[in-house]
């Protein structure tokens, strides 16, 4: 997928935390471990309403194995890329989030930036702008449902232009056996993607009947997130399943599973 390597977040208002993740990651038949470090910061002068965030990745090992004994014994291995992933900056928005009755208080934007890779990955390599207004709904004190729609802006590089994206992203953010006086207990968070490309890729160098690149492509990412909070520090430590484009019974491809640390006020 297009979006592999970006990682996943519940649709939350604004708050200020930092994660760091260990992750192996299985995606067409080629093997990687990761390590993901994430944040936001909640801006004090907008009361709650605004805050800045940072989604960086580093892949230390990526190969592919095959062995085969078709008639005869043959084991292959292919070192691939390491080094720096994409890396995310944005702002998200939430205008109305202080609002006690307004069907607006759980309105928002966000707004993001993708950088290419560095020597981490050989795809998403162009720029891309993501906007995304979203609504997070407080169905009780412990659960947030929250749904978003997004549009993905590719900027050309080297004559060759992507083609846009649309997408839908659900989400929900529950913590159970909670205990309010000392904000300890399990949180479990689920998130759903699903992108569509609304027109093919074009390459720049080919006279205009050929420009276009016939990769109409969409798809899905679901992330799920088993953690465990902490009543002597604001520490969450836990656990992460991605799948994109896989099977739910299989490893053939699109598959990723992470630990975490998480601390957040």
């Amino acid at each position: 997928m297009a979006y592999a390597t970006e990682v996943l977040h519940p649709i939350l208002p604004p708050s200020t935390w930092a994660s760091v993740e260990g992750a192996v990651d299985l995606d067409e038949d080629i093997y990687s471990a990761d390590m993901n470090v994430s944040a936001e910061f909640a801006l004090p002068m907008t009361g709650g309403k605004a805050s800045l965030y940072v989604d960086g990745a580093f892949r230390f090992l990526s190969f592919s194995y095959e062995y085969s004994t078709k008639g005869y014994i043959h084991n292959y291995c292919n070192l691939h890329v390491n080094g720096f992933n994409e890396t995310y900056v944005g702002a998200k928005f939430m205008p109305f989030v202080n609002e006690e009755a307004d069907i607006l208080k759980g309105a928002g934007l966000n707004v993001g930036w993708r950088f290419p890779p560095g020597e981490g990955s050989q795809r998403n390599r162009f720029h891309r702008l993501n906007i995304e207004p979203f609504y997070a709904f407080k169905f009780t004190q412990r659960l947030i449902l929250g749904t978003a729609f997004r549009y993905n802006r590719f900027f050309e590089k080297n004559d060759f232009a992507p083609g846009d994206e649309v997408g839908f992203k659900a989400s929900l953010a529950w913590k159970f056996w909670w205990n309010e006086s000392t904000q300890s207990g399990w949180i479990f968070d689920q998130v759903f993607l699903y992108q569509n490309r609304i027109h093919e890729s074009e390459n720049l160098h080919m006279d205009k009947p050929y420009r276009k690149m016939k990769d109409d492509f969409h798809g899905y990412k679901m992330r799920f997130d088993l953690s465990r909070r902490f009543s002597a520090l604001p520490i969450s430590l836990g656990l992460n399943y991605e799948i994109h484009e896989g099977t739910l019974f299989g490893f053939e491809t699109g598959h990723r599973i992470g630990i975490f640390l998480k601390a957040g006020i």
